[in-house]
């Protein structure tokens, strides 16, 4: 966090250069234009990059209001003069808006149809406004020149003709979670960008709770869509939480993002081919009671002895399907217990380093002291330690 003295400078420096004034109101530096009458405040410390993002704000005075009108437009509109009734929101384009956003720190983008403004909190006005015209940014971000169709303007299809269906998408899982990344990396440079090695490859360090960050970002996430983001920067070597049982935890991050070709995709799980196979049976034999000709017998632990070497065959083959997919859920269980023990045993091998590092400290100050009292003890002929 920047000290008050550097932003007092900075507002200092700014004002005098501009000639605007500044005053101390209300525990923050209110800035004022003096020609065209417009004002900003400024707080009195800065976190990141808040003092270019303080810098461009007492700047931006010095452009006139949009919605002022000229001096001929005023002199002769006989009409009476409306009240300036225009939101604050409405007075740049959103180009303009994007470019203040992104100059403040916010990191909009879209995903899954909604706009997501994750970024510090000095700048929560500017994702207020981005909500608020959230149609235009979305169609500004995402280049979507499609104008929208009044009720009435819509041409019925008719019999025969093809109609596109377009649904909703789901959540970007990959988007998300480049961007949390990009929120941790910038977490890490505030925190001076310590090395941290994980498994050989060079990161840094960042210490602090990974859900506070996602609940103060990203407060529309689910629990289930925040574990799946979650899994994803894991499973890519994004993320490592060296020591979970830290106060507060300590993190690896990637100094570069890479995806590494992963890709996300969800299945429905397939169930249990044990309590499957009970219901098959049953069904067939239920279907076989009503038909006239004899049906082929349902897969059972056991072939019929009238069945033919076919038959055989077959019902032998989806049994060593089933057993071979039960033998990779067991596999896919164990696996993850496995991961999880080798997690912890990286924890408590950092843990062990720390209080190494410690030890060999407090060894180091001993031998220091003891060769002090050494040569005290030299120097008056005495007998040393």
């Amino acid at each position: 966090m920047t000290s008050k003295s550097d932003v007092r400078k900075l507002v200092e420096t700014e004002t005098d250069r501009l000639g605007f004034t500044m005053e101390l109101a209300n525990g923050r530096w209110l800035i004022t234009n003096p020609e065209n009458g417009r004002t900003g405040e400024i707080p009195l410390q800065a976190m990141g990059r808040g003092l270019d993002n303080y810098r461009t704000k007492i700047r931006s005075l010095q452009q006139d209001h949009p919605t002022k009108p000229s001096p001929m437009v005023a002199a002769t509109d006989l009409a009476p003069e409306k009240a300036d009734t225009m939101p604050r929101d409405t007075w740049w384009t959103v180009e303009a808006l994007l470019a203040a956003a992104f100059s403040n720190g916010l990191k909009p983008y879209v995903s899954g149809g909604n706009l997501h403004t994750p970024g510090p909190i000095d700048a929560q006005p500017f994702a207020e406004m981005l909500q608020a015209r959230k149609d235009e940014v979305i169609a500004h971000l995402t280049k979507n020149t499609t104008t929208a169709i009044t009720e009435g303007d819509a041409d019925v299809p008719k019999i025969g003709e093809t109609v596109t269906v377009v649904r909703s998408k789901s959540r970007d899982i990959f988007a998300d979670a480049e961007a949390l990344w990009g929120l941790l990396r910038d977490a890490a440079r505030e925190q001076g960008d310590k090395p941290l090695t994980n498994g050989g490859v060079v990161g840094v360090q960042w210490q602090g709770a990974l859900s506070q960050i996602i609940k103060a970002a990203c407060p529309d996430w689910d629990t289930m869509h925040e574990q799946e983001v979650r899994q994803y920067l894991n499973r890519t070597e994004h993320t490592r939480c060296h020591r979970p049982r830290a106060t507060p935890p300590v993190w690896w991050i990637a100094l570069e993002w890479n995806d590494g070709g992963l890709t996300i995709t969800k299945t429905t799980p397939k169930p249990d081919p044990r309590t499957v196979a009970p219901a098959a049976v049953k069904t067939t034999a239920e279907t076989s009671a009503k038909k006239t000709f004899a049906a082929a017998p349902a897969a059972d632990s056991a072939p019929p002895t009238t069945a033919g070497p076919a038959l055989r065959a077959l019902i032998g083959f989806e049994q060593a399907i089933q057993k071979a997919e039960a033998e990779r859920d067991d596999a896919a269980r164990d696996r993850d217990v496995a991961r999880a023990a080798l997690e912890e045993v990286r924890a408590d091998r950092d843990n062990l380093l720390v209080e190494l590092d410690e030890v060999k400290a407090d060894r180091d100050q001993a031998k220091t002291e003891l060769a002090a009292i050494n040569a005290v003890f030299a120097r008056y002929g005495g007998d040393t330690a």
